[in-house]
């Protein structure tokens, strides 16, 4: 992906400058950079974990797909229990 550890070290410097941008963050929960390159990133307090980069076409397809299956599920075990 990266041509050089160069590269890696400056796109790991994006991504700490990103995180720290409060412009990027909405209401402290939910991240969004597309300039990151991380899928997963740290919460803004990271002892709690860490939460998914929206600004990533795979992190919004994850948080997407997420009420679609919990939907599915629910129409599976409905449709199961009609018959």
């Amino acid at each position: 992906m990266f041509e050089s550890e160069q590269d890696r070290e400056y796109q790991d410097g994006v991504n700490e400058s990103e995180w720290q941008d409060p412009a990027n963050w909405w209401a402290g929960l939910l991240y969004y950079s597309p300039r990151d390159d991380r899928v997963f990133v740290p919460k803004q307090v990271p002892s709690f974990g860490a939460t998914i980069n929206l600004g990533r076409p795979v992190g919004l397809a994850i948080v997407l797909a997420i009420p679609v299956l919990l939907i599915g599920l629910v129409v599976a075990a409905v449709l199961r229990r009609m018959h």
